[in-house]
């Protein structure tokens, strides 16, 4: 995988890899659309892309299809958007159009819009772990959080998602390294609530860290 130095760190290039933010997604239990709750002035969904985008140029915001009017808020921040036809149908049919926009990259970052939380040096350790991991996600005193990051060799994998259930069963499947062994899911331990922290109701703001 091309690689660049960041900060001391071997990371995927900006053109090796992507990010994808699922937020097609409207959040009945939160009683509005919860991706224009405004934190730290900012559109909930906005928030989380461009705190990806700062370290992953080529980020995604994949939404539903009437959601024209996030797409152009998210264009006219500088964001690249897909809207997709089947988002009523679960969240992997987003992750699956999204991932069929960029089948160019070498692997993709994933992150729900609903988590605006999570911290910049985990973001840090995700990217850099996708250097050497064919999956990585951080974990928050035993619970695994976003996002997470899946080599190019779950393309076809993650092209085939639908329904409700995402990437999960991808990350519970055990993987063949290079040399044909056993590969386990990288997993880095982080001191971040904001990594397993996702907004479902009005409540969930409230405390949280900007």
């Amino acid at each position: 995988m091309d690689s660049i130095d960041y900060q001391g760190l071997t990371v995927p290039s900006s053109r090796a890899m992507s990010a994808i933010v699922l937020a097609a997604g409207r959040s009945e239990r939160f009683g509005r659309d919860k991706r224009l709750e405004p934190i730290d002035g900012l559109p909930m969904f906005l928030r989380t892309a461009l705190a990806l985008k700062r370290l992953v140029p080529d980020t995604l915001v994949v939404l539903g299809s009437a959601d024209a009017v996030l797409r152009r808020m998210a264009e006219d921040r500088g964001l690249d958007a897909t809207c997709c036809p089947d988002a009523a149908l679960g969240m992997g049919h987003s992750l699956a159009h999204a991932v069929a926009q960029r089948t160019e990259a070498l692997g993709w970052l994933i992150m729900p819009a609903d988590m605006p939380f999570v911290g910049a040096g985990t973001l840090r350790q995700v990217v850099a772990a996708a250097g050497s991991h064919s999956r990585a996600a951080p974990v928050f005193r035993g619970r695994r959080g976003h996002p997470v990051w899946f080599s190019r060799q779950y393309l076809d994998a993650l092209c085939s998602l639908g329904g409700d259930q995402g990437a999960r069963a991808l990350l519970q499947e055990p993987a063949a390294g290079a040399d044909g062994s056993p590969e386990p899911v990288c997993l880095l331990p982080v001191d971040d609530p904001g990594c397993v922290h996702d907004v479902d109701r009005p409540a969930d703001l409230a405390g949280a860290a900007g």
